[in-house]
């Protein structure tokens, strides 16, 4: 009796000791992944400070996101575009034996988002035409991607269904005249989408991403103007930042 009392207890050790080793192999595919895909997607550099991937109870698996930063692209002042403290996933751990992985919600916590609007555009909106550009770049005339075409007899790569994303708390720092102005933040009402990807066949990952990122970027430029900070704030900006250039101009040139 007392054999069999160990043997449980060996195996339950062995149970809890390959647990651990899944999850940390989780976590490191899935920090990897992001700072892999991300760039492939935004164009711009994305960084993860850590993965918490656990298995819960049921069919359920949850991972927990903390600090992913997706910089700016090239040219802009602000220390970045987007900083989300906490995001937190819960993934039908049975739907990743299949062709279409189910997230059941994204939830995006507290994230603090900067506009920086110059001359040229703004960063956000330079980051969804990278966004635009590269879901084009790998998708056939069908719109799939390059990635999930196969050879005949070959499985195709997996698609996604997000049945929730939820964006809860934001905060938009605005950032008129590349920086220069004064930064003004503004709340972004919450926002909650449903079902990207069809739930019978899903979508690829990153046209799903797309979606998600149009949709807060459409969020953003609407509280933007609704606030009237590009009118007159921005404008009497733009005017101050013009007769500064104006007059460094003629100083050039007369050398006054």
């Amino acid at each position: 009796m007392k054999v069999f009392v160990r043997f449980l207890v060996l195996i339950g050790v062995l149970g809890v000791i390959a647990v651990v080793l899944v999850s940390l192999s989780l976590n490191a595919l899935v920090k990897g992944g992001i700072e892999t895909m991300g760039p492939q997607i935004l164009g711009v550099p994305v960084t993860l400070e850590d993965v918490d991937v656990t298995l819960l109870s049921g069919t359920t698996m949850h991972a927990g996101l903390t600090q992913l930063v997706v910089n700016n692209p090239e040219g802009y002042e602000t220390a970045s575009a987007v900083s989300l403290p906490e995001i937190r996933v819960h993934v039908d751990w049975n739907s990743l034996l299949t062709d279409t992985v189910v997230i059941e919600e994204v939830l995006i916590v507290a994230p603090a988002i900067t506009f920086e609007w110059s001359l040229r555009g703004s960063n956000l909106g330079t980051i969804q035409e990278n966004v635009k550009r590269n879901t084009r770049s790998g998708s056939d005339d069908n719109g799939r991607e390059e990635g999930d075409r196969h050879e005949e007899g070959q499985e195709p790569d997996k698609t996604v269904h997000i049945k929730k994303v939820t964006v809860k708390d934001a905060i938009i720092n605005v950032s008129l005249i590349g920086g220069q102005g004064e930064v003004i933040q503004l709340p972004l009402p919450d926002l909650e989408l449903r079902d990207i990807g069809n739930p019978s066949g899903g979508t690829t990952f990153s046209q799903a991403s797309a979606v998600v990122f149009d949709e807060i970027y459409g969020a953003i430029i609407k509280a933007v103007i609704k606030s009237g900070m590009l009118l007159p704030q921005g404008i009497e900006q733009l005017g101050k930042s013009l007769g500064k250039m104006g007059k460094e101009l003629l100083r050039g040139l007369f050398g006054k």
